[in-house]
């Protein structure tokens, strides 16, 4: 098994396949695939309220000439060189060109999200799901603007990603930056921190260059917006027990894991866990056996990141509850109804994103990454400033207390990942 901590929560829940592996090519198993599959329709959900969008997934193949006619030459894509019918060929390795070329050919200003993966050149040491040579989910969101709604577009959708971060669990901030001024002309970074304190990017938005906009073949402003499976890396890393992974409800695969005694009344409670999948909770049964036979079943389902326990008939009509972060363990009287259920889930997300904030805030403070300053003061002071955050409250300035003052995100490594 992998040394690497988030790897191994992952490998244990049956998100992803334990080794053999292979080098920079993570591969996904159902538990994860359906975990995605909850975070897209996530970002879906939240990116519709808007407009409709179009969702797509394009070939694994892709044509070398339309790409280099926008990229130019990387050294980062693999090239097919032996398929006689198609004599410029490469794997995937980017979405924009042919989601472009489908906008362009509709005609249409609505989004169009693309879907799937994508391989490039990775080398040295691959992190999986934080730089692999195959990446999947691919999430990217692409739209025309007219210059006058380019930005207000882009702030929608700031708003839209650090929403669907919120909803597993993952605090964030939305930082403007020109260091990537040579790829979009307005360039926002989705910035969360890890449990080691390092800051790190879980999503990007661009008002695109003119240049590459040009290339694309489109006149109105384009935006581009996309994140990875790097997300539920960082909910590995963040959301995790001695038990191992807890996910939030909201991509739980399993969202309530039900233990039944051997000797359990197993009618009375597929009548009670068909009234909770009606009201759309994911729940499975499970039946113990022998000695120490709850507390084994209760640690499988906590392996899968299940985020709440329920076991039934250790003695007669007994129900218990088995809540974690803290790991807590609480009696009923009778069977928890579909409100109540819904509201023990709702409870266990709180306090993972509260322990996640903890992380965020004091990872903020401790690495001096959040300042509110002047420009003069920030000028005076030489700080490594990255950025500002986008969509701030009005802040005095901290050194002078002059208003107006910036909420500067400042990083002493530069650019970071």
């Amino acid at each position: 098994m992998s040394s690497l901590p988030h790897v191994q929560v992952l490998e244990a829940a049956g998100f992803i396949a334990g080794p053999p592996t292979i080098k920079g090519i993570p591969l996904w198993r159902t538990a994860g695939i359906r975990s995605v599959r909850l975070l897209i329709d996530i970002f879906l959900d939240l990116a519709a309220s808007r407009e409709d969008l179009t969702v797509v997934e394009h070939p694994f193949l892709a044509s070398t000439v339309a790409n280099r006619e926008v990229f130019g030459s990387y050294d980062n894509i693999y090239e097919l060189l032996d398929l006689p019918e198609h004599p410029s060929t490469q794997f995937r390795s980017d979405n924009i060109v042919s989601s472009v070329h489908r906008i362009r050919s509709a005609d249409r200003d609505d989004p169009v999200v693309s879907v799937g993966t994508v391989v490039r050149r990775t080398p040295g040491k691959t992190v999986p799901l934080f730089r692999d040579r195959s990446v999947w989910p691919v999430i990217e969101l692409n739209q025309r603007a007219s210059s006058q709604q380019a930005s207000e577009m882009l702030d929608f959708y700031a708003l839209v990603i650090e929403d669907l971060l919120w909803s597993i669990g993952i605090p964030s901030v939305t930082v403007q930056t020109p260091a990537l001024s040579s790829y979009g002309k307005k360039t926002y970074l989705t910035v969360t921190a890890l449990p080691d304190k390092r800051p790190t990017v879980l999503a990007t938005l661009y008002i695109l260059a003119d240049e590459i906009r040009s290339a694309l073949g489109v006149r109105e402003d384009l935006i581009d917006v996309g994140f990875t499976g790097k997300l539920l890396g960082t909910a590995a890393m963040l959301h995790v027990d001695a038990r191992g992974l807890l996910l939030p409800s909201t991509i739980a695969p399993v969202q309530v894991g039900v233990t039944l005694a051997a000797n359990g009344e197993r009618s009375r409670s597929e009548q009670w866990l068909a009234a909770l999948r009606r009201s759309g909770i994911r729940c499975e049964i499970s039946t113990e056996n022998g000695v120490n036979g709850r507390a084994r079943a209760e640690r499988a389902w906590h392996r899968r990141g299940v985020p709440l326990v329920i076991g039934l008939d250790r003695s007669p009509g007994s129900v218990t509850i088995c809540a974690r972060k803290p790991l807590v363990r609480t009696e009923l009287l009778n069977l928890p109804g579909p409100r109540q259920v819904w509201d023990l889930l709702s409870v266990a997300d709180a306090r993972l994103r509260d322990c996640a904030r903890e992380v965020f805030d004091s990872a903020m403070e401790d690495g001096g990454h959040l300042r509110s300053l002047c420009r003069r003061c920030a000028d005076a002071a030489g700080l490594a400033v990255f950025g500002h955050v986008v969509a701030s409250a009005p802040a005095h300035c901290e050194q002078c207390s002059d208003v107006p003052a910036q909420r500067l995100f400042v990083s002493n490594e530069g650019r970071f990942y």
